[in-house]
């Protein structure tokens, strides 16, 4: 491993969002193509979402990334006043050389997987996780098991796309917290959603209890 390039990624990621607000991480699959109603679907999900002022943040790749990126990109191309809010991708180069997608507005380039996790949780208001494959469930798990040992602080991880996921959420249900693998609280850190709106809602709930906590323990 380049320790100096590792540290060059961290310290160019770290300092590009350090100054940016409200912004979504949206995890999903490179394989997803525009025909795909999942593409639709999150390209809506995150016009509605700059419209609540929200920035979002994929992996720069196509895909859900892609759809992730021109959701919020349309919102801004429709409302030329919307200056707050941002395209962001962190794209990784692998063996199959993977581009930045046309709608990435603030491009983050990294070699190592390492780094580049670690930008992507440093300044995240909320993951949204919608259709992927195996790098997706690897994103997925790496943010549960950060947040379920306490090192990193509890914000929103919500599956997008409930018939997608229920099969995974059975699995978790019935079988790794039936056998004590999981416990409650851990399953708890999972919400669902299918679209704008819910997930809207488990953003206010989240925040607004978290302001409530804080307030009575200030």
């Amino acid at each position: 491993m380049d320790f100096k390039l590792l540290k060059q990624e961290l310290q160019n990621g770290l300092k590009t969002l350090e100054n940016l607000e409200n912004i979504i991480t949206i995890f999903g699959g490179a394989r997803v193509g525009k025909e795909n109603p999942a593409y639709q679907s999150v390209a809506k999900l995150t016009y509605k979402l700059a419209k609540h002022n929200y920035s979002i943040m994929t992996g720069g790749g196509p895909g859900i990334m892609e759809a992730a990126n021109y959701g919020i990109m349309h919102y801004k191309k429709t409302h030329p006043k919307a200056d707050s809010i941002f395209s962001i991708g962190l794209n990784i180069q692998l063996p199959n050389e993977q581009n930045f997608n046309p709608f990435v507005e603030i491009p983050l380039q990294f070699e190592n997987f390492f780094s580049r996790k670690f930008v992507f949780n440093s300044n995240t208001t909320a993951f949204i996780i919608a259709m992927g494959g195996y790098g997706t469930l690897d994103e997925l798990s790496e943010i549960l098991v950060q947040i379920a040992t306490k090192k990193q602080q509890e914000i929103p991880i919500i599956l997008y796309g409930k018939h997608y996921w229920k099969g995974l959420l059975k699995w978790l249900k019935h079988t790794m917290l039936a056998e004590n693998a999981i416990t409650k609280e851990e399953l708890k850190l999972i919400k669902t959603a299918n679209n704008p709106k819910e997930v809207l809602k488990i953003l206010k709930n989240f925040y607004t209890k978290k302001s409530d906590f804080q307030l009575h323990t200030s």
